[in-house]
């Protein structure tokens, strides 16, 4: 079996959050032009089934994230600019795996947790498209009220963080109590 490179993963992952949050049903006669077996009835199967037909692995980490986003009503969409930061001293501060709501974001980083900063209350599940969900777990100065920054990592992934950049995207905030 081939492993997902990361480019194929973020493209994966860009088209099962679309078709989650689209949620848009294939008809069975359509479906079965674009593969013609299995039969597929929506779009989010057609996407995994194709992934698995390609020999592709599918890490644990995309399936969390298809159950938390199809199973998780959007409590509202917001247009915010998302940023990218590493657990470094120059860019946090002296304890840079320690969040403001006290979690060790590195641990929980190599857990498959991913987390982010954002001026919406701690737990809060947001998905991010071209990233996943992540949960609040950090602040920002207050001037960035309306920005998202996804933590990416160590000093190992400042490049990804990098080419990651400054995006404005629209994003789901997720019913928490939904979960």
């Amino acid at each position: 079996m081939q492993s997902v490179d990361s480019l194929s993963r973020s493209f994966l992952i860009v088209l099962i959050a679309a078709i989650t949050i689209t949620s848009v049903k294939i008809q069975s006669a359509s479906a079965s032009v674009l593969m013609p077996t299995p039969v597929f009835t929506t779009a989010l199967e057609l996407a995994n089934d194709a992934i698995q037909i390609q020999g592709f692995v599918v890490p644990e980490k995309i399936d969390s994230i298809l159950q938390v986003t199809a199973n998780t009503p959007v409590k509202f969409t917001k247009r915010v600019t998302v940023t990218a930061y590493n657990s470094v001293p120059w860019q946090t501060d002296s304890t840079p795996c320690i969040s403001a709501d006290g979690s060790n974001i590195c641990e929980l980083k190599i857990k498959g947790e991913e987390s982010c900063a954002a001026a919406l209350p701690f737990g809060t599940k947001i998905n991010i498209p071209g990233f996943g969900v992540c949960t609040v777990r950090d602040r920002l100065a207050p001037r960035f009220s309306n920005r998202i920054d996804l933590y990416f990592g160590g000093a190992e992934k400042i490049k990804a963080a990098k080419q990651w950049g400054k995006r404005a995207l629209l994003v789901d905030v997720l019913d928490n109590k939904k979960i």
